[in-house]
């Protein structure tokens, strides 16, 4: 029996506080508030196997999402890159998508008092370039579906741009629920008339409601959106159980108890999101909704959108390899025993399983990007966690992914919640609930280690053959940044073989170029060591916690 990939949950709470651009309940329209909801879903005694999972009605608060990020094998590879550039060696934008990597964020509407652009200016000073922007129907048809257009605009003003978009949450005219479902709930069914025509005639079919509303979106917020995906958590599931089936059956719509439909349903949700998209913008690129499950990946890759067994017809000639352009998954290393360099490795070894179910589908690997990452700063219930943690944590998952050419990475969440919850120990910021102003926000230590790396690294790229160059053993992780000054940036620290983040080791890095020495906190203190090789090698006593060389 395979165990899971993660336990699902953060669903409950990312409707609540994924937000930066609209939310789910419609009650503000400045706001943008999401639909709260919570649930609990827990891992049995052997630490890697969810329980069963009850949704809740509203408690005004975040949910309370528990889920796990893979396994602690390490996965170090970094794939090949084509260079654009065959003189220089330049490599190219992550994935050719608009830019330098995603550094983003999940805002959440922890302050009913602040609006987004203030919580976007707090996200800004942290090095956040981008959001995860939440516009979901209900919201867009409630206000109006420009509603968001002056806070985005608001958002690029303050360097946070190329946003990915989630898209879920018809209004109740157009849901599938039952009578009754509550506003807040309507996120866990599909839209009515999803098998209709996306287009007619080459235009968008209004009976249609699905293709009409992507299509609206994407019209509206296409300046400033580069990705869009669709729903969120497609395959969260009440017993992990269900998953166990799935490399051989499809996954019904009993299962997917956050999406109310089946594979099927979902590869026909990709499709007309798809049609729709490109429609309304040539250069949408279409992301998968935070899946966590590979085997969920094989079966979207096995069947077509034919709602009788996902079988090759003339109406529905693709499996939904053809819907898609980004494999964009969740990741939490709440269930992955170990410290920050296991849960880190998680993060990638999650990576590696989808990679390995498109290669075994005879599929082109898709860009990769995370829209939920995270990890608390307190060790709740005897899941992984801690101070030194969390700030390791960050800097070695957004480091590593940039390296390895992900698109980019939303940390899950702006602020602290409430303490003593797993998920309300994972923001950048202490506490901002009863602030009265934004700029009394105060950085947490992952949000100093946070801005640290983003502002050393910002507008950076990665650069695989420096990286190469590095050499590093075993007991020693090395990557290498080209700033756009054409410097060279180095993350580097002692790989981590246990459980606690004491690893230390000595490193001999070949370079002749000198270097400031900047540690994770250099945002707070402002001090930096400089360094000179001598011999061609410039000696380093790393630990677990990453430092940041910069070519002086």
């Amino acid at each position: 029996m395979r165990p899971a990939t993660w336990l699902w949950g953060v669903s409950a709470a990312c409707v609540l506080a994924c937000n930066g651009g609209g939310g789910g309940d419609d009650t503000e329209a400045t706001d943008g508030t999401g639909s709260p909801g919570t649930m609990t879903s827990g891992p049995s005694t052997g630490g890697n196997t969810p329980a069963s999972a009850t949704d809740d009605p509203p408690t005004g608060g975040p949910g309370d999402p528990t889920e796990t990020g893979g396994t602690s094998e390490s996965s170090d590879t970094t794939p090949p890159v084509t260079t654009t550039d065959s003189t220089t060696g330049d490599p190219p934008d992550p994935n050719e998508l608009g830019g330098p990597f995603r550094r983003g964020i999940n805002i959440g509407v922890r302050n009913p008092n602040f609006s987004d652009p203030e919580c976007a200016w707090l996200a800004a000073q942290v090095g956040c370039n981008s959001i995860r922007v939440s516009l979901p129907e209900q919201h867009l048809v409630t206000w109006g579906y420009d509603i968001e257009v002056p806070d985005i605009d608001a958002y690029a003003g303050m360097g946070l741009d190329h946003h990915i978009a989630f898209l879920t949450s018809p209004i109740r005219e157009h849901s599938t629920a039952p009578e009754g479902t509550p506003d807040w709930e309507l996120a866990h069914y599909i839209p009515k008339n999803l098998y209709e025509p996306a287009t007619i005639d080459g235009a968008i079919n209004p009976n249609n409601y699905w293709a009409e509303y992507v299509y609206k979106t994407v019209s509206t917020y296409k300046d400033h959106v580069d990705m869009w995906e669709i729903w969120n958590e497609p395959d969260w599931v009440a017993d992990w159980n269900y998953t166990e089936t799935w490399d051989t059956d499809p996954p019904t719509k009993e299962h997917l108890v956050r999406f109310g439909g089946s594979i099927f349903d979902y590869v026909r949700m990709l499709r007309v999101s798809k049609e729709a998209a490109l429609l309304a913008d040539p250069d949408a690129k279409i992301a998968l909704g935070g899946i966590g499950y590979a085997n969920f990946l094989d079966a979207l890759l096995r069947y077509t959108d034919n709602p009788d067994g996902g079988t090759v017809t003339a109406e529905f000639p693709e499996t939904g390899a053809a819907y898609f352009d980004i494999l964009n998954y969740h990741y939490y290393p709440l269930w992955t025993p170990g410290n920050s360099d296991a849960g880190a490795d998680g993060f990638f070894t999650t990576r590696d399983g989808f990679a390995a179910k498109m290669a075994a589908a005879g599929v082109p690997e898709r860009p990769y990007n995370v829209t939920e990452v995270g990890a608390p700063k307190a060790v709740v219930d005897g899941q992984p966690g801690g101070i030194e943690y969390a700030r390791n944590f960050y800097i070695k998952v957004f480091a590593r992914a940039q390296a390895e050419k992900f698109v980019g990475a939303d940390w899950f969440i702006l602020s602290d919640g409430d303490p003593g919850q797993v998920f309300g120990e994972m923001g950048l910021y202490q506490d901002i609930k009863d602030l009265p102003a934004k700029e009394d926000g105060v950085l947490s230590v992952t949000g100093v280690a946070a801005r640290t790396l983003n502002t050393l690294l910002a507008d950076s790229r990665a650069d695989p053959p420096a990286t190469a160059a590095l050499a590093a053993g075993p007991d020693v992780r090395a990557y290498a940044f080209r700033l756009p000054d054409d410097r060279t940036a180095i993350v580097a620290w002692a790989y981590a073989v246990g459980t606690d983040e004491s690893a230390q080791t000595h490193w001999d890095m070949p370079t002749d170029k000198s270097f400031d020495l900047h540690a994770w906190d250099f945002s707070q203190t402002n001090t930096a060591t400089p360094l000179a090789p001598e011999g061609g090698l410039l000696g380093l006593d790393l630990t677990a916690s990453p430092v940041i060389l910069v070519e002086s």
